[in-house]
């Protein structure tokens, strides 16, 4: 049996990389592979993160033939206590899903799940076979056709039963959990002091984690929801099935050049209260980086000197400015003669 230490899933050392198929699942979790998409994950640095020691992890998502050359996009944050596996819980990595599920309801969800930020154990490695635990849980009022609603989110984590599958890269004795996001109605029945949940909707997403390698398979079935009775029309939420993989090419995924020019995405990305921007030039030149906000007024400047050809790393925490900016989305630009890219970044306090 592996050890029961959740960080002995997880690589050692910063510099591992994932690389991932998805394939999206219609209504009865047929395979549609013409939506196939592919995700590289590398794990950055391990650096204080809300409070926690993050083991950070920077993704990016897109089509096999671009996936090397596009810049990280998004932050995924990891913590291991014991036995116990965290995650930070940020709506900005589900946005698309609950933008859908927004748009099909009319109900502003990402706004009630922002509230639930911060850290949780999802993975508790330890924990008995088949037993259910609660990761979190949260009571709201929403309304839909005018009717008020009180409503509770629930993720709920179960340990499954261990499993041994073969992967595109080895075979391995899996941890398998299952967590179940659970979206109930209550209700008030007499002589229950409590409201008593009932279940409208429910998404499952089944995770085996491979020792020294974390994640290496997921599965979430489609759902076919039936809200009738609030007069809502019957909608599905696709499914999605990822595997790891080789990796796609030998090609430094890490820059896509432009005469050797090239602006990195910042990490950790969202961040606070600081994060790195790196950039390379491959001639001498008069540098400009800059940080706009979403209307294009100028935020700060980080560089605004001339530098030798290499590759720079600049350290930018907007909490010790003197603007001191909100959160939000930014904008940085490097400028060097004529050529100039730029990229966004979040900020969140």
């Amino acid at each position: 049996m592996y050890a029961q230490n959740a960080s002995d899933y997880f690589p050692s050392q910063p510099g591992y990389k994932w690389y991932y198929e998805s394939v999206p699942l219609d209504s009865l979790n047929n395979p549609v592979n013409a939506q196939k998409f592919f995700s590289i994950d590398s794990f950055a640095i391990v650096a204080p993160y809300q409070g926690k020691n993050a083991n950070i992890v920077l993704s990016k998502t897109g089509p096999q033939i671009t996936i090397n050359f596009q810049p990280y996009t998004d932050s995924i944050y990891y913590n291991f206590d014991a036995s116990n596996g965290f995650e930070y819980f940020d709506p900005e990595l589900v946005a698309g899903m609950l933008g859908n599920v927004d748009s099909t309801l009319g109900i502003n969800f990402f706004n009630f799940f922002n509230s639930l930020k911060g850290w949780y154990s999802y993975y508790r490695i330890a924990s008995n076979v088949n037993t259910s635990y609660q990761i979190f849980t949260k009571d709201t009022t929403v309304i839909v056709n005018s009717i008020e609603l009180p409503i509770r989110f629930q993720l709920i984590g179960k340990r499954l039963e261990d499993e041994n599958i073969n992967t595109a890269i080895g075979s391995f004795d899996c941890k398998k959990f299952l967590l179940e996001r659970r979206l109930s109605y209550l209700i008030w029945i007499f002589p229950y002091p409590e409201p008593l949940p009932v279940p409208i909707l429910s998404v499952d997403e089944t995770v085996w984690l491979a020792p020294e390698n974390w994640e290496v398979k997921s599965y979430i079935p489609s759902t076919n929801v039936d809200l009738f009775v609030l007069g809502i029309p019957k909608f599905n939420i696709p499914g999605l099935e990822t595997n790891i993989i080789l990796p796609i090419t030998n090609i430094n995924d890490e820059r896509f050049t432009i005469n050797n020019f090239e602006l990195y995405q910042n990490y950790p990305n969202p961040f606070n209260p600081s994060t790195n921007i790196k950039y390379s030039i491959d001639q001498a030149g008069f540098v400009s980086l800059k940080v706009f906000n979403y209307l294009g007024q100028e935020i700060e400047t980080l560089e605004n000197e001339f530098k030798p050809a290499g590759s720079y790393v600049v350290s930018y925490n907007p909490v010790s400015s003197v603007k001191n900016p909100a959160s939000g989305i930014y904008f940085y630009q490097l400028k060097v003669g004529d050529l100039s890219q730029e990229k966004k970044m979040i900020l969140l306090k």
